[in-house]
């Protein structure tokens, strides 16, 4: 099994491969057992992924980690296992994937270096599991993918419709949910909680589909605001309180939400080549240096949510995204949008403070 961590991570390869993969959220852990490598102020993220990983390694659940060089956290991420792996005397694949600055929708170059990234790490992944590259599979794999964001683009597409039927934290740990599990099994149980939410055949109690559709059940709607949901991984609970104080929520753009829904891989003689465009012509994230493409996508996700107010949310020292906010700000206000700043260290304290700011922050767009 091979975790991953960042939404630049190219899926497809794993499953070709025939390996299994598991994206790591860090969610519910100890952060506090990274303290040995990290600081505390270290991205809270990162920190938790640290523990998690740890954790599914030392039950031999976990026998690689592959990163990418989108962030100083993760270089650092990628070191710590490295030298916990050497300190404990394991055989771990710890791989960081090279990652451009700049997003491919006009660059030809970005788009070239990353599909020599990729060769590099299938070269790197086939030396030390065994495997052998197979490319009738990898468009299988390619398949399977998209058929699986497609459903989640649908799910999507609902909220917009009608936010008030749904409880956007459950939307979300579907996104999840879809990181952490083989595409050709998570499909049918997918298909059937869309089923179920658009009035068709409802899932078979206790199944695995049921329990999703019911995590996005919402109910007590008010039909307040709507809400759009910026900026890097929040904790569900927040969701959770916007809805509670009668806001609705229209969509998100968060790595671990919508932007996962994203990659479109077309096919092309070169499939490295296919996916490499099709990860950096998605919205950008704000570690490249692309915030003209940002703000065009943004403007399409705004006409299409019709919002009336955005949440901004960035995680404590997370530079990338404090360092885009100002720009975010400036370009809300120049469409008329009110926005909500919200810092969280990735954890749901700090909850009933900010039950106060957005209580005024609904009176004011409401």
């Amino acid at each position: 099994m091979l975790g991953w961590i960042c939404a630049y991570t190219p899926e497809e390869i794993f499953s070709a491969l025939g390996l299994d993969s598991f994206r790591l959220y860090g969610i519910g852990q100890a952060a506090a057992a990274s303290l040995s490598y990290f600081p505390a102020n270290f991205c809270p993220l990162a920190r938790g992924c640290f523990c998690e990983g740890e954790e599914m390694l030392r039950d031999s659940s976990l026998s690689g980690i592959v990163l990418t060089a989108s962030c100083h956290a993760l270089v650092h991420l990628a070191n710590g296992f490295k030298d916990n792996a050497c300190r404990q005397k394991r055989r771990l694949f710890v791989y960081l994937l090279d990652l451009p600055r700049t997003c491919g929708f006009r660059n030809r170059a970005a788009r070239v270096s990353f599909s020599l990234s990729l060769r590099d790490l299938v070269r790197e992944l086939s030396s030390f599991y065994g495997v052998t590259w197979d490319e009738g599979k990898f468009w299988n794999a390619v398949e399977e993918h998209r058929q699986v964001r497609s459903l989640l683009r649908r799910i999507y597409l609902f909220q917009q419709e009608r936010p008030e039927s749904l409880r956007a934290a459950g939307l979300l740990e579907a996104v999840r949910a879809a990181g952490r599990s083989k595409k050709s099994d998570f499909y049918p149980v997918l298909r059937s909680v869309v089923e179920g939410l658009l009035g068709g055949e409802v899932p078979a109690p206790g199944s695995r589909a049921e329990k999703l559709l019911s995590g996005m059940r919402r109910r007590g709607s008010t039909g307040g605001p709507r809400l759009l949901v910026l900026g890097n991984s929040i904790p569900s609970v927040y969701l959770d309180l916007f809805e509670e104080m009668g806001a609705d929520i229209v969509g998100d753009d968060l790595c671990q939400g919508y932007r996962y829904c994203l990659p479109e891989i077309a096919e092309e003689a070169d499939p490295f080549a296919a996916l490499a465009r099709g990860y950096l012509e998605r919205v950008p994230c704000p570690r490249m240096l692309s915030a003209g493409e940002y703000k065009e996508q943004l403007r399409k996700r705004l006409e299409s949510c019709r919002p009336d107010g955005v949440v901004y949310h960035a995680l404590k020292f997370c530079d990338s995204y404090l360092y885009q906010f100002p720009l975010i700000r400036q370009f809300l206000a120049d469409e008329g949008l009110p926005v909500l700043y919200l810092e969280t260290e990735y954890r749901g304290v700090g909850l009933e403070q900010a039950r106060t700011r957005v209580q005024a922050f609904l009176e004011m767009v409401g």
